[in-house]
């Protein structure tokens, strides 16, 4: 991995510290004391190598949904916490983050409380995901806490979890398991995997409150920064008290939503993203539907940006059709693509040419100007409404508008 020296940023035990920065993950610390004997140093960095290499950024993780309610905010190291009601899509929201993980070559392991392992598999091969060649590659595996509560019998098919799967449900001997082997420390290949949970909250039929949360705090939390792991611990709501679930919230990095909703006599799902260390997002709640067996997804454009009105939900899409057919179908540069003037992207929604200069569109433009979704030019030199052309288009550049063309092609 290539490098770049920068001047020295501190000094410490009488000599100074060089940083050689590995983009974009890794430091590597270099000591500079040919004179003194680095005692200082060696203790503080734990090593007497002359390298020590560490995180100080942690690599981001893609993933299906979460990552459209905050994209580039999920990252490993980060431990989740989902509270999700008994009749939400959790389980079909969980299944498509790890098909989307997998088939883009992200290190998932599946925790099962309450369904057979058969069932992970069933499911994730109907999404499309190649299970038995993700398995062979060492990318996937589930860690099964469900057979051994039953009187099923083991799968023979699969590749399970070696540290803790497989057996009864025990929070004292998992402790002393995951504290041994930190102490040891992990391999390379235990590290960087995505962690999801079915339904944590099964533990509590095993153990008591305090110390289900406590050991959560005091070791499993520790082992997802260890194991440099993004974990997805699940949480169903309403059958413990609000103090245990305020205890996991507060050492969570993220805390996420997934409920169901009767509406007009039926249910509508909804999720939100209630809570992110160090990092800006929308905590509006989002409506996801199932698109498919064991697939969700956020409904529309008004859902994943937070539209305030049906008016500002039409600009965004036609511009963004506008967009799709310039450069994907006609096959124009990126930087061309898109551009209406608002006469057209009035008519294009169905309305009067001059709709938009309206207080009411004025009004929406704004809203998806401060949402940052579309981006304006005016041309002095066109004719036009006192001699200039306003052109608006979506804001392509951006990241999460990116991605969120992205999905609408996929779809």
């Amino acid at each position: 991995m290539p490098t770049t020296e920068v001047p020295p940023a501190g000094e410490l035990a009488g000599g100074s510290l060089s940083f050689d920065w590995c983009v974009p993950l890794f430091v590597l610390v270099r000591r500079e004391c040919p004179e003194a004997p680095n005692t200082a140093l060696q203790t503080y960095l734990g090593t007497p190598e002359p390298f020590l290499r560490y995180h100080i950024l942690s690599k981001g993780v893609d993933l299906e949904i979460l990552g459209e309610l905050a994209p580039g905010a999920f990252h490993y190291g980060m431990t989740c916490l989902v509270e999700f009601e008994p009749h939400s899509l959790w389980h079909e929201v969980s299944l498509t983050i790890a098909a989307g993980a997998l088939k883009r070559g992200v290190k998932t392991e599946y925790h099962v409380f309450q369904f057979a392992p058969q069932e992970i598999r069933a499911a994730l091969k109907g999404l499309g995901v190649n299970v038995d060649e993700c398995e062979r590659r060492g990318i996937f595996r589930i860690m099964d806490t469900y057979t051994s509560t039953t009187p099923l019998k083991g799968p023979a098919e699969g590749r399970a979890e070696p540290m803790l799967s497989g057996s009864i449900p025990d929070a004292d001997r998992w402790a002393k398991t995951i504290r041994a082997k930190l102490e040891r420390g992990f391999g390379e290949d235990e590290k960087e995997w995505l962690h999801i949970d079915d339904n944590e909250a099964v533990l509590l039929q095993f153990s008591d409150e305090e110390y289900v949360a406590k050991g959560w705090r005091t070791t499993f939390v520790p082992m997802a920064k260890a194991r440099e792991l993004l974990v997805l611990h699940a949480l169903l709501t309403g059958i413990a008290s609000e103090s245990f679930y305020r205890k996991r919230e507060a050492v969570a990095d993220a805390v996420i939503d997934v409920r169901a909703v009767e509406e007009g006599r039926k249910l509508e799902h909804y999720i939100r993203l209630r809570a992110l260390r160090g990092a800006k997002f929308d905590s509006s709640w989002r409506r996801i539907e199932l698109f498919g067996p064991n697939s969700a997804r956020l409904s529309s454009g008004k859902q994943v940006f937070g539209f305030q009105s049906d008016d500002s939900e039409k600009i965004f899409n036609y511009l963004l059709k506008s967009f799709v057919n310039d450069h994907f179908v006609e096959k124009r540069a990126a930087e061309t693509s898109g551009w209406r003037s608002l006469v057209e992207v009035a008519r294009g929604i169905g309305a009067p040419g001059t709709s938009l200069y309206t207080a009411t569109g004025v009004a929406s433009l704004r809203e998806l100007s401060r949402k940052g979704v579309i981006e304006r030019r005016v041309l002095s030199r066109q004719r036009g409404r006192g001699g200039r052309v306003t052109r608006t288009r979506i804001a392509y550049e951006k990241g999460f508008v990116k991605e969120y063309v992205s999905r609408y092609i996929e779809k």
